[in-house]
């Protein structure tokens, strides 16, 4: 009590702690620590009156308030709930012990309605302690209270303020506070000094900035308002980021806009030149940082529209910001929604073709607003027309995907050669970059990952050597060119192979695939070399010997497929060897099942033959790999019977004869003349004696 009276005496401490209790009570876990000083004292200013013989009427005010502050404790939810109940039965057993059931039974029913949300909020104060106070959780917790049937607003302001004690430099939490305090619970005084509390911790953030430009202007008007943004702006916090001005900014136009609608008979200027330069600050800034939503330009483009009715100036800020901006399809499509309602269908059908030939972030979406406009708003030639562009565009996209994947995948190539010099290159095994027949279709190989070599056709008969370096990018992209020519003795007819330096350079020269030139289109494309079969590596020759004459092919498949599926089966050309080709992992196998297995009471003999010698005794030689003659083989008739193979002439297993052997009197003379002799006759040589 000294203190007290060292503070200036109860008049002075009592409102004090009442406030206290008023701003701690809503803490579920550390609020009874200043409550119980509130009582203590309420209590020993009951002893003080009743030992200085005042008045009872002063007591007894005393003991009415400390019971109304009892009930109103027990009303709220917080951890020592029993103990703050147990403290009140003593408070009654001492004051009010005459009517202690009456009141002890009004405090059980109101105890019990607490004790319920209690264990609520015991369940979210363990999931808050055990993500250490997690925003994510704090959240949660606040969920849960904003879905009871009344809301305490205190409880949810006082979570709030013990989540921004950890998340302080968090801007979304700092927002959701602001939003909270601004809506739910209609606190526009307290939402604005949060709001600047908010900035102060989360300077670089253009929503917080633009929450309090609102809430000022709302509160003080637009010099104050505008005070807010030349602050927000001179610290160059929100100069990292277009999409962050961009809503500083777009406050800034609002305050303007709702300024200028409450004084009709103001000037235009300022508002038009809050436009102008807030859309000229943003687009010094780096656009690869933009807002995707165009928050801004929608602002400013209804604002000059409809507001100043300006729609010239509208139209070319649009102008501006697509040239700016061409790879963004929302600034497309929001241009020419704008020009089918302030402009004409004509001019919204323009803008739409020009995108569609634009390099966009999402095409898809363009072409849906676009065939959605002709649907609405077109005849039928104009859908049909739009239909074929919107196609044909797609061809063009999906081709240069391929091309860009395909020199990926080079590159890829590349990277894992150098990654290990001393190993030859091999096949990347990762083609997800490739639709399914383009990644069979390119091979891993050395040739097909360094092949920097374009064919260019239909160039017009003026073009040289020069001209087609300047198209396909200069000296710097172009290695070399050749000037394709069908015969010595003619003009170029419009074809040149050009190697380029890179693959950046190949992926440029693509691109321009299908350019008219004087007339021409120019086809350009790369050079396909010839690519070994697939299977060539892939595969193995069994060598069989020993069987019967007898024995067809299939038996011998038969065995072979104990060890896998073959390939082929085919003879050589005097019928005694069979090959079975088989893939390389069951090749081994099939030649241990074969060599040794009888068939027709005959043994047989296997192994895995040589490419050579599978090719030397093979009549299934590959037409590819066989010399085309330089010319015709003719041969005498009386030669060509004698060298002609004999009939095979099927044996009796009951039959006596035995074949007929030549004498090397009866065979063919040595001295027959061959192909290679007639064919130097023919060519006016006189063959060798």
């Amino acid at each position: 009590m000294a203190a007290v009276e060292a503070f200036g005496g109860s008049d002075y401490v009592l409102p004090i702690l009442q406030l206290a209790v008023d701003a701690t009570e809503a803490h579920f876990k550390d609020s009874q620590t200043i409550w119980i000083q509130y009582k203590e004292y309420i209590e020993h200013a009951i002893e003080a009156a009743g030992s200085a013989g005042g008045a009872d009427g002063d007591a007894t005010a005393l003991v009415d308030l400390l019971q109304a502050v009892f009930i109103e404790r027990l009303g709220q939810p917080h951890a020592e709930l029993d103990a703050t109940f147990a403290l009140y039965s003593q408070f009654i057993t001492q004051h009010r012990n005459d009517t202690y059931e009456k009141h002890m039974i009004d405090a059980n029913r109101t105890v019990s309605q607490t004790r319920q949300r209690c264990s609520i909020r015991d369940g979210c104060e363990d999931d808050l302690a055990k993500s250490a106070g997690s925003w994510g959780a704090t959240t949660s917790y606040i969920a849960k209270l904003a879905r009871e049937k009344v809301p305490n607003t205190k409880e949810i302001c006082m979570l709030y303020e013990r989540g921004l004690a950890i998340s302080r430099y968090s801007p979304g939490a700092w927002d959701e506070y602001i939003s909270f305090l601004a809506g739910s619970a209609g606190e526009m005084q307290g939402s604005l000094g949060v709001a600047r509390r908010a900035v102060r911790n989360c300077w670089w953030s253009g929503s917080l900035w633009a929450q309090l430009m609102h809430l000022t202007y709302a509160e003080s008007g637009l010099s104050v308002a505008n005070e807010v943004y030349a602050r927000a702006v001179s610290t160059h916090a929100l100069e990292h980021s277009m999409s962050e001005f961009s809503q500083v900014a777009t406050a800034h136009i609002t305050v303007a806009r709702l300024d200028h609608q409450s004084d009709p008979s103001a000037s235009t200027d300022a508002l038009l030149k809050a436009c102008k330069d807030s859309l000229d600050a943003a687009y010094t800034l780096d656009l690869s940082t933009a807002d995707p939503a165009l928050r801004l330009e929608r602002c400013c483009m209804a604002v000059v529209a409809d507001v100043l009715f300006d729609t010239a100036m509208a139209r070319e800020m649009w102008t501006r910001v697509c040239k700016a901006r061409r790879e963004c399809t929302e600034a497309w499509v929001l241009s020419a929604e704008f020009e089918k309602v302030h402009g004409s269908e004509a001019n919204a059908r323009k803008v739409y073709r020009h995108a569609s030939q634009r390099l966009l972030d999402n095409p898809e979406r363009l072409f849906d607003k676009w065939i959605a406009f002709e649907y609405g708003c077109g005849s039928l030639p104009d859908i049909c027309s739009a239909s074929h562009t919107i196609n044909l565009q797609r061809r063009l996209i999906q081709r240069r995907a391929e091309r860009e994947g395909r020199a990926n995948l080079f590159s890829a190539a590349d990277d894992s050669a150098e990654a290990k010099p001393g190993n030859k290159r091999q096949r990347v095994s990762s083609q997800s970059c490739l639709p399914e027949p383009e990644a069979q279709a390119v091979s891993a190989t050395d040739a097909a990952a360094s092949n920097t070599v374009l064919y260019v056709s239909n160039l017009p008969p003026s073009f040289g050597s020069q001209d087609v370096e300047s198209l396909l990018g200069g000296r710097h992209s172009v290695s070399k060119v050749t000037m394709l020519e069908a015969n010595r003795d003619i003009a170029p007819q419009g074809q040149a192979k050009v190697e380029l330096a890179s693959i950046d350079a190949i992926v440029a020269a693509l691109d321009k695939n299908g350019l008219k030139i004087n007339g021409h289109f120019v086809s350009i494309h790369t050079f396909k070399p010839n690519r070994q079969p697939r299977d060539a590596a892939k595969t193995a020759t069994i060598e069989v010997r020993g069987f019967s004459p007898e024995t067809g092919n299939k038996k011998i498949e038969q065995v072979a497929r104990k060890a896998g599926v073959p390939v082929r089966v085919h003879r050589s050309r005097l019928g005694d060897v069979v090959f079975v080709v088989m893939k390389l992992q069951e090749a081994q196998r099939a030649a241990s099942a074969l060599n040794g297995c009888s068939i027709d009471d005959c043994t047989l003999e296997a192994r895995i033959a040589d490419a050579d010698e599978h090719e030397a005794g093979s009549l299934h030689t590959s037409a590819a790999t066989k010399p085309a003659p330089a010319v015709p083989a003719m041969v005498p008739r009386k030669t060509a019977a004698a060298r002609r193979p004999t009939k095979k002439v099927a044996l009796s297993a009951t039959s006596s004869e035995t074949p007929h052997v030549l004498s090397p009197e009866e065979a063919p003379s040595a001295k027959a003349k061959s192909n290679a002799d007639f064919r130097q006759l023919l060519l006016g040589q006189k063959p060798p004696e």
